[in-house]
């Protein structure tokens, strides 16, 4: 199951598939590449394909997806179903020192990148001096706010994040913010000044806009998005193999230049120690998983 940021699925599509006949051939099984838009998969146009899929008893062997769709799993049945062969593969492959907080001590989940997340706001809309250059700005009344549908992972990480760090202003956030669209709409949505302020991928905030719309960075460090390998109980051993072919030099030089944090210590890192501050901060990952969950019950 391939289930990655729109900004770089095509690519990673396109560079396993062509991976596969090898791997294929190395372990002695054929292989099948899914997505969630699927039909095995697609659960009433629902970015949360992994519950339903576990009732269906078609749960993919190998997952590499947002680490969001695990939020859906309470702890122990994570444990119960999940391997710990990305705890094994940590111990071969450790990550990188500035990403290393985010090795699971439980051996379930293994990084191969982490999608920064970030606010963009409207030019003129949006005066420099009216903005703390805080998450907290998405929180003003003053501003039209929209982000993509509710669902869509990114959503999920900074809805997490807003309910957890500002609980007092979350009810009123809710009720204000705009839930629609894909995160590519973002731009536009704030670049025709229908929306003052959004949040997106990095990767998209900088796609040019003629100078209307700018990043507002924020001085708690950008939202991770982590991007995860996971097995299924049971897997195979031998299908280990998939996180080299999403650690080699090749794909983590891609999405290095996709604006991802890449794991793999000798590629370039394109963000700052202040960028990676929530990843300084990383209180583990049953805090971040616990809190998306929270986000997701939440109702106004």
């Amino acid at each position: 199951m391939l289930h990655t940021p729109v900004n770089v699925r095509g690519w990673m599509s396109d560079y396993i598939k062509a991976s596969l006949r090898k791997l294929e051939e190395e372990i002695g099984e054929k292989i099948q590449l899914f997505t969630p838009h699927d039909p095995e998969y697609d659960s009433d146009c629902t970015e949360e394909w992994l519950a339903p899929s576990i009732e269906k008893g078609i749960m993919p062997d190998v997952i590499v997806t947002h680490a969001t769709e695990f939020a859906s799993l309470e702890k122990e049945e994570r444990i119960r179903i999940l391997s710990k062969l990305a705890g094994e593969y940590a111990d071969i492959n450790p990550l990188r020192k500035e990403l290393n907080k985010l090795t699971d001590p439980l051996g379930i989940f293994y990084p191969i990148s982490v999608t920064p997340l970030t606010m963009i706001c409207n030019a003129e809309n949006v005066k420099e001096d009216e903005l703390k250059h805080s998450w907290e700005d998405l929180l003003n009344d003053k501003y039209k706010v929209i982000f993509p549908d509710r669902d869509k992972p990114l959503s999920r990480a900074v809805g997490a994040y807003l309910k957890v760090n500002f609980p007092e202003q979350f009810a009123n956030f809710e009720k204000r913010v705009t839930y629609s669209g894909k995160p590519p709409n973002m731009l536009k949505a704030v670049a025709s000044g229908e929306y003052d302020m959004a949040m997106t991928l990095l990767s998209f905030a900088g796609v040019e806009q003629q100078g209307r719309v700018k990043i507002n960075k924020p001085k708690e460090g950008y939202i991770p998005l982590p991007q995860v390998i996971v097995w299924k109980q049971g897997t195979n051993k031998s299908l280990m193999a998939f996180a080299d072919i999403l650690t080699d030099m090749q794909m983590q030089t891609y999405l290095s230049n996709q604006d991802s944090w890449a794991v793999k210590e000798d590629v370039p890192l394109h963000g700052t120690t202040q960028d990676m501050k929530q990843l300084t901060d990383w209180q583990g990952w049953d805090f971040y998983l616990d809190a998306v969950a929270d986000f997701d019950k939440y109702t106004v």
